[in-house]
């Protein structure tokens, strides 16, 4: 059954690396429009192990792009039923939550392959990029209306994630966002965060810049 349900992805990345994606463990930080695509992505591919980071609450303006949930979710906190989505698609992935806010007080896991930051503010970023341990990966994304980001570091050895975008500035009231680009971005990120637990990272220390509105891409080395 294992081997058949991923039979198409052994096809293109073989048993090997399969099995690195089979023994990984990846924290992802906010499962809104990015952290639900992305995590949705790793547990259909296999992933061991996810942690999930997220406090908040479904409500209508989240149903255009939070592919995870529905109508008769608003109301509903995030996390539980991410948690039973995501083990309904793969049972075989082990899913760990987090309740709260990546704040002063946050303990990160242990253990940890890679963390994906899906989060909406440069604070809670960070934070988390400060606290990543000491050789694990950080592949972060962002993104407003059509525009999007990528960018790995990887941490110990990168320089912060605060130094690269020291002096960026919080969009002030909602951030514009349709479904198409936090798809577009959300598999970026999962085809990076792919790159990293074999090993060949893509993105390390360059950030992928796309633009959706004339399908420009372009590279900055930080």
């Amino acid at each position: 059954m294992t081997t058949e349900r991923y039979a198409r992805q052994l096809l293109h990345w073989g048993e090997e690396n399969q099995q690195r994606i089979s023994q990984a463990t990846v924290l992802i930080a906010g499962v809104g429009g990015l952290g639900a695509m992305v995590s949705q992505l790793l547990v259909r591919a296999g992933v061991g192990r996810l942690y999930l980071v997220d406090d908040g609450i479904i409500d209508w303006p989240d149903l255009n792009r939070q592919v995870l949930y529905g109508e008769s979710d608003i109301g509903c906190g995030k996390l539980q039923l991410a948690s039973e989505r995501l083990c309904a698609i793969n049972s075989a992935t082990e899913i760990s939550l987090i309740e709260g806010r990546i704040d002063e007080d946050f303990v990160i896991p242990t253990g940890l392959n890679a963390v994906a930051d899906c989060l909406d503010n440069y604070q809670s970023r960070f934070l988390l990029d400060e606290l990543t341990p000491q050789g694990v990966f950080f592949v972060h994304g962002g993104l407003h209306g059509d525009h999007g980001q990528v960018l790995t570091l990887q941490s110990g050895k990168s320089q912060p994630l605060a130094n690269i975008f020291a002096g960026a500035c919080q969009p002030k009231g909602d951030i514009p966002v349709t479904p198409d680009n936090v798809v577009i971005v959300a598999g970026l990120m999962v085809n990076e965060l792919f790159a990293t637990l074999f090993g060949e990272p893509k993105l390390l220390n360059r950030c992928l810049v796309i633009s959706l509105s004339d399908f420009h891409i372009s590279f900055l080395d930080v």
